[in-house]
Formats: C-alpha cells, sequence, structure tokens
C-alpha cells in the first residue's frame, strides 16, 4: 500500500491496534538506526577488507531499510523518528568497547538485534496480513527475509574471526 499522501492514518486498522503496532514500529526504527549506525563506525574500526566491504554495504542497506520502515509508519499515520543520538552515541562506544572484547562479540551483537527484528516484521507481516493487508503483510515478510540474510552473513564472520 503506497502512503497517504493526507498523512492521516489508515482506517482499515482497529485503532487501538494501530496505535500497538506503531509504538512496536519505533522500537524497530530505534534498532535500525543503531544498526546503520554501528555497521558505519565498525566499517572504519576493522582492518580486514572484505569485512570494511560486507559491513558498508549493511549500513548502506540499512539507509534504505530505515526510510522504507519510516514510509511505512507515516502511512499509518505516525511521524517517525529520523535519528536518536542515543543509538549512535551508544554505536560509538559499542565500537569502542570492540578494542577489549573484541569484534567478533559486537558482530555478534549484531546478529542477533538482526535476528530479532527479522522476528518483529514477522509479527508485524501476521498483523497485516489478519487485517487483510497482503500488500503490507509481504513487505515486512520481505523485510524479514533481509533481515535473516543480514544475520547470516554477519555469522560466518562470526565463526571465521579469530578468537579474542
Amino acid at each position: 500500500m503506497s502512503p497517504s499522501r493526507s498523512g492521516r492514518a489508515d482506517s482499515r486498522f482497529p485503532e487501538e491496534a494501530r496505535r500497538a503496532l506503531l509504538k512496536d514500529m519505533a522500537q524497530a526504527l530505534l534498532s535500525e538506526i543503531g544498526a546503520r549506525s554501528v555497521y558505519d563506525h565498525m566499517s572504519r574500526r576493522v582492518s580486514d577488507p572484505e569485512l570494511q566491504g560486507l559491513l558498508h554495504l549493511l549500513n548502506r542497506d540499512g539507509e534504505r531499510g530505515v526510510a522504507r520502515l519510516q514510509e511505512q509508519m507515516r502511512s499509518l499515520g505516525a511521524r517517525p523518528r529520523r535519528t536518536s543520538f542515543r543509538r549512535r552515541a551508544m554505536a560509538r562506544a559499542l565500537t569502542w568497547a570492540s578494542y577489549g572484547i573484541g569484534v567478533r562479540s559486537v558482530l555478534r551483537l549484531c546478529a542477533h538485534a538482526e535476528e530479532s527484528v527479522s522476528r518483529w516484521y514477522n509479527e508485524y507481516s501476521a498483523f497485516f496480513l489478519a487485517h487483510g493487508d497482503r500488500e503490507r503483510a509481504r513487505l515486512f515478510r520481505d523485510f524479514s527475509l533481509e533481515k535473516q540474510l543480514r544475520a547470516r552473513a554477519l555469522g560466518a564472520w562470526i565463526s571465521n574471526l579469530r578468537r579474542r
């Protein structure tokens, strides 16, 4: 479903359910913003060119993911945030911590976050399907699959990086 040009909420969904969904989506958006920031900082921290490339790609794809989620939130009547100072600050702190705890630990945290958001997107897909919005259900199912692929890509690096 394309975003509402009027900025009004989609009337197909019960108001209480729509608000709860948007509250959950706001958390997913924060997670997406944080992940982008971690990938951005970590891509400059790691020395392996292939891992740098993956993290740069995840950051760039994350930009599109944030924009798509914001667009969906707007189409449901929300005004999604653009950024989060706390998430960016935590990404910096996590990058600095990686010097002590190791890159693997940070990548593991990122992979777990990708898996969690994937589950959330599956729940959103089920919500939309239950309310007859097949287009949004498919869209969030696709978002979920993308997050699973990202977690797997990170998992390959976690398995193969030397231990600290």
